[in-house]
């Protein structure tokens, strides 16, 4: 995927894109490429790999999200800044927060916020299942991609999402292991559960779980990491 057919594929699947986007993503691409060649940040080098399977295919399982309703993001386990940077770059109104455990890509995505002159974006270096009182609900849209198993990323991600609040988890072809059980962690976490799936024009196979939260989450969620990698 060359950059036009980039700008093309977002302006046809999302709506009241920022008509700046493109030069910043230009900017976040040039910067990616420069660091990559002293820290190890992402394997895909070249233009049409960041282009299509960096950029494009870290957002297009959002396509059917209503942005304009949408003021405040959580991206766990960012990484390098996929997908929660480019959708504030698109919809810069959103405050976005990002948790990431590694201190090399924070560091990375902090120069990277001031390269690109973000304002409102709060990067913590953490583990995400260390939440604090204060940290529940306190999102509109919660996410989580490539990082754990699906059930394992609900339980460390619904407790900041606000009530009538959106968890989003993007999964790939084999997401069918990952559900045993599910059901019955959705009560617990009293979310409602729905899923799109959908192949992307990279030819690229998404299915994304969208859980509604419908009630404040009990506080013994999430629990610690070890109990929640021993039921995943």
């Amino acid at each position: 995927m060359n950059k036009q057919e980039l700008i093309t594929e977002v302006n046809k699947n999302f709506n009241n894109v920022d008509s700046k986007w493109i030069d910043q993503i230009e900017i976040y691409r040039n910067f990616l490429t420069e660091y990559n060649k002293k820290v190890n940040l992402t394997r895909l080098d070249g233009e049409s790999k960041v282009y299509g399977l960096y950029f494009y295919e870290s957002i297009i399982p959002y396509k059917d999200i209503d942005f304009s309703k949408i003021n405040s993001v959580l991206d766990i386990g960012s990484g390098s800044g996929i997908p929660g940077i480019v959708l504030k770059i698109m919809f810069p109104h959103i405050h976005l927060g990002i948790i990431e455990s590694n201190n090399k890509k924070v560091t990375f995505l902090k120069e990277l916020v001031s390269k690109l002159r973000l304002k409102n974006v709060d990067v913590y270096l953490k583990r995400a299942e260390d939440i604090k009182e204060d940290e529940y609900e306190s999102y509109d849209l919660v996410t989580s991609r490539a990082v754990g198993k699906l059930k394992a990323m609900l339980e460390v991600s619904t407790p900041y999402a606000k009530v009538k609040g959106l968890v989003v988890i993007p999964k790939s072809q084999n997401y069918q292991q990952e559900t045993n059980g599910l059901y019955h962690l959705n009560k617990r976490l009293d979310v409602e559960q729905k899923m799109n799936s959908f192949v992307s024009a990279n030819d690229i196979q998404h299915n994304v779980f969208v859980f509604i939260k419908t009630h404040k989450t009990n506080r013994i969620y999430p629990r610690s990491w070890s109990k929640i990698a021993k039921d995943n």
